[in-house]
């Protein structure tokens, strides 16, 4: 496996990567290395969460789910 190790003063990494306070102006070790694991290119991914939250439906209450901010709106506003 090819790599590139350097040592380089970290201010000539600030524009490239976030450098943590306390390696700032400092001597730091830069090691490079091939990205080979293409199987973690699948997490970038965006994934769906749609049906994550089964488990917790409740049947019983989905049918007053479908009036349920009408009749929010009603309550509130129906005095004024």
């Amino acid at each position: 496996m090819n790599f590139v190790r350097k040592i380089a003063n970290s201010d000539v990494l600030a524009d490239i990567i976030d450098i943590p306070k306390e390696l700032r102006n400092k001597k730091v070790e830069i090691i490079i290395l091939p990205y080979e694991n293409t199987n973690s290119l699948d997490v970038l991914k965006k994934k769906s969460l749609r049906g994550a939250l089964a488990k917790y439906k409740n049947e019983e209450l989905q049918d007053k789910e479908k009036g349920a901010w009408a009749n929010a709106v009603v309550e509130k506003h129906e005095n004024s």
